[in-house]
Parts: structure tokens; C-alpha cells; sequence
């Protein structure tokens, strides 16, 4: 798995709240030594004084569908996370239920055959049908488990609850899609009639969004699971999960780049192809996300990548593809807009990014964290040039971006995945089959192996 040992010099790496400058030795895809020792190495990388950090875990990304393999697949979008500066992909259900072995054996063997990055997948969609399907799934590593409260993958209350306490007896996490159906229907009631990309905007709202986060959660406290909410897009939202917070600490949630640039005002220049389910809110609620990050309120950032080709974007407002390309930009994103924006700090973008996710997964610290005997999955970050985003040179499947001519700082100067370098001087260096599934990594702590 490994190219032997791997020396990172001239590194500047986070110690506290503080950068120290030092030497990396990574022997054996493992963190070996940390220090300013010049230690000695088969293969030796110059970090140039530029920072080095964690390797991004996006524990929401919609990779491969077997069924949409034009939208994206796992060589494409590993890649494209690959240079939005992650090490570690987690496999959404985009179309296809992942709730059998079959499904999942599929998925997991085409990431390993072509990912660049390591993998999981999360089953889904759970409902009433499917939900005695969750031990055996949890047996071959699925720690996360999708479930929806509205449409199109809606499951029932009771049901949900039902699927609650099976993923608690797996010690699984359940990740929520929140949104509350009704809510949703009223919306179509009264905008669906208009062809016009910001009513679709205004027909998901934050009140649908907070009314679900608050069921789940209550959902969540009587059946003792871990819950994760999906997508976090407004203010609401976010003080739903305070409130949940005061009663029931195993609660966690995401955000995800385009709620933290976009707001529905932008489907005037961009339209459908800014589509995105839960909806774009305003900029009160684009602030408000902020703050939920640097405060340590929002958990995680993810990318709900899920692209589509143009002709899927380009129909009316309703039937239009909902999704975006977000992997490349992941890390630079967050770097540019968060710490160079002075939004977030650069414990908060190592937490969102890196520690958290691993938390969530079951997998810190031995991923997610720059330590001895922590794997070496490492970025070292181009902080001093800006690289202009493009759909003529990103490393998506699609040839769009809603991120088009965007300049960000951050983008990986060099990649390691189990420190075997991926990227080199910014330039792709690796192949794929170098990644490890991880939830058979989190079954094998789980038992301390």
C-alpha cells in the first residue's frame, strides 16, 4: 500500500492553535515521526513552508450510482476530491437503493478498483421495507445508514422510528435528510405553477427544514441513536439543532458549500444549475451557517456532490436535475472563503473537515488527525497561489461549475492517501487502488484489532 517511507520537510504543521515548522517521516502509510529532525528517507517531499493538515473526509458525496455513471463515478470523482484537497470519500445513494449486499459489494469493489481515496458507503434509503437489511450491511461495514422524511425517498414516521432502533443496535449513525413533506406539498401548492427557478427555491423553506430536524431528533433521544442531519441550509435549521442539543448530545450536522456562497438571489445569474434540494436561503442564513461553524455548532462540512450532465439541468425549474459538482472545491473553498476570510479558524477547518467526519465514522484518530501512528492521509496546502476553478480543466465528469472563474487558495500542493503521494507540485502523480475501505477499518477498532 505504501511507497516505503516518505519524508515531508520544510512542513508547517498545527500544534495547538499555533504552526510549527518541522519534518513529517511517514514509514509503512503511517505517521512515523514528527519533528524538526531532518530524518532520513527512501523518497523526500518539500512542503516549501507551505501548512500541512489532515486529508479532507467528506462523509457526503454522491460518487457512484451504477445507474448514473454520466453524472459521475468513482474515478472521476475521486479524482476531483482528490484535488479539492481529500483523502477519503464516503459513498451517498444518488438513485439506487443501497439497502442489500448485493448493491453494496458492487459499490465497494468498484471504489477499490478505482478510487484514488479511500471509501465507505452509506445504505440508504431506509424505510419500512428494506430496514431488516441494516445488521447484515452493518456486518460488511456500513456505518452510516440515509433515511428521508419527504419525497422522493420519503419513509414513514413509524417506520423511521423502527429503522432508528435497528441502526442503534448496529451502534450505526443515521444520517436524515430533513424535511418535513407537508410543508413541502404546500409549497408546490402554491408555486409550482411557475416556471422560474427561484419559486422552486421558495417552496422547500426553513420552516420544513427546522420541523423535521426537530421530529428526528425526538425520534432520535426516545430510540438512543446517533443522528447526523444532512445539508444544513438555514438559520432555523441550525436553532432546531441548538434546542435538540439541550435534551440529547448525540447529535450532529453538516453544511455544505453552496448554502455558504449561494443564496436563492443567485438563480437570477445561474438557474438550474444552482438547483439543489434542500433549497438556497437567504443571505441572513448564509451568515448564520458561518457562525454555526466557527462556534462549533455545525459538526461537519460536506459536499453533497451530485452532479448531472447539461441536459439534465437544463429544463424547467421542477424536473431539472438537482445537484452540484463540489468535490474539487471542497478544501480551497473552505480555506479561502473560512480562514483566509476570517470566518473560521484553522482548528475549525481541521475539525470540519477532518477530525469531526472521523469521529462520526468511528475511525479517529487513526484517520483524521496528524499523529504518531495515524495514517498518513496529508495535504500539504497551496496557500500562496490561487488556482481559478474551470469546467475546461476540473476533474469532474460534467463540463460545468456553478463555481466557474472562482480563484482559490488552498488546493493541494501535494496529496498523500496511506502515504503513498497522490498529487506532487500540484500535479497528479498517483493511481487508484491505494485507498482503504474504511468501514471495515472502523469494525476492526471497534474490536481492537
Amino acid at each position: 500500500m505504501s511507497v516505503g517511507s516518505v519524508l515531508i520537510k520544510n512542513a508547517k504543521v498545527l500544534i495547538g492553535k499555533e504552526f510549527v515548522e518541522g519534518n513529517i517521516l511517514v514509514e509503512d502509510g503511517k505517521i512515523a515521526a514528527l519533528g524538526k529532525k531532518d530524518f532520513p528517507a527512501e523518497k523526500v517531499i518539500n512542503a516549501e513552508g507551505q501548512p500541512v493538515v489532515p486529508g479532507g473526509i467528506d462523509i457526503h458525496a454522491h460518487v457512484y450510482d451504477p445507474q448514473y455513471t454520466q453524472n459521475e463515478d468513482w474515478k472521476s470523482g475521486s479524482l476531483a476530491g482528490a484535488f479539492g484537497g481529500l483523502t477519503t470519500l464516503i459513498d451517498m445513494p444518488l438513485r439506487v437503493y443501497v439497502d442489500n449486499l448485493d448493491v453494496l459489494r458492487l459499490k465497494v469493489e468498484e471504489a477499490k478498483k478505482n478510487s484514488y481515496l479511500n471509501y465507505g458507503i452509506t445504505a440508504g434509503f431506509m424505510n419500512g421495507e428494506n430496514k431488516d437489511s441494516i445488521p447484515d450491511l452493518a456486518r460488511e461495514g456500513v456505518k452510516t445508514f440515509k433515511v428521508f422524511t419527504a419525497r422522493p425517498f420519503k419513509a414513514e414516521d413509524y417506520d423511521i422510528i423502527e429503522v432508528f432502533e435497528q441502526v442503534a443496535n448496529v451502534n450505526g449513525v443515521v444520517v436524515v435528510h430533513a424535511e418535513d413533506d407537508p410543508l413541502i406539498e404546500l409549497g408546490e401548492k402554491r408555486y409550482k405553477s411557475l416556471d422560474d427557478p427561484s419559486y422552486y427555491h421558495l417552496h422547500r423553506t426553513d420552516n420544513a427544514e427546522a420541523a423535521a430536524i426537530l421530529k428526528v431528533g425526538f425520534y432520535a433521544l426516545e430510540t438512543n441513536v446517533s443522528l447526523h442531519i444532512a445539508h444544513l441550509s438555514s438559520a432555523k435549521g441550525l436553532q432546531a439543532i441548538e434546542f435538540l442539543r439541550r435534551y440529547y448530545s448525540r447529535v450532529t450536522v453538516e453544511t455544505c458549500p453552496h448554502f455558504l456562497y449561494f443564496t436563492r438571489d443567485d438563480t437570477l445569474r445561474l438557474g438550474n444549475y444552482i438547483k439543489v434540494a434542500p433549497t438556497l436561503k437567504t443571505q441572513a442564513d448564509r451568515d448564520a451557517l458561518w457562525r454555526g461553524l466557527e462556534s462549533g455548532e455545525i459538526d461537519v462540512y460536506a459536499s453533497d456532490n451530485a452532479p448531472a450532465p447539461r441536459s439534465e439541468k437544463e429544463k424547467d425549474a421542477w424536473s431539472a436535475w438537482g445537484g452540484v459538482p463540489n468535490l474539487e472545491i471542497m478544501m480551497p473553498f473552505l480555506y479561502t472563503f473560512g480562514v483566509e476570510g476570517r470566518r473560521i479558524s484553522v482548528e475549525t477547518f481541521i475539525d470540519v473537515t477532518s477530525r469531526n467526519p472521523a469521529r462520526i465514522l468511528g475511525v479517529y484518530p487513526v484517520k483524521g488527525e496528524i499523529a504518531l501512528g495515524s495514517d498518513a492521509d496529508l495535504v500539504v496546502l497551496e496557500t500562496r497561489k490561487p488556482r481559478r476553478i474551470s469546467a475546461s480543466t476540473h476533474h469532474h465528469k460534467v463540463d460545468w461549475t456553478p463555481w466557474e472563474g472562482l480563484e482559490l487558495k488552498g488546493h493541494p500542493l501535494h496529496l498523500l492517501v496511506n502515504g503513498v503521494p497522490i498529487i506532487e507540485k500540484g500535479e497528479l502523480v498517483g493511481k487508484p487502488g491505494h485507498g482503504v475501505y474504511v468501514g471495515l477499518l472502523a469494525r476492526r477498532l471497534r474490536k481492537g484489532e
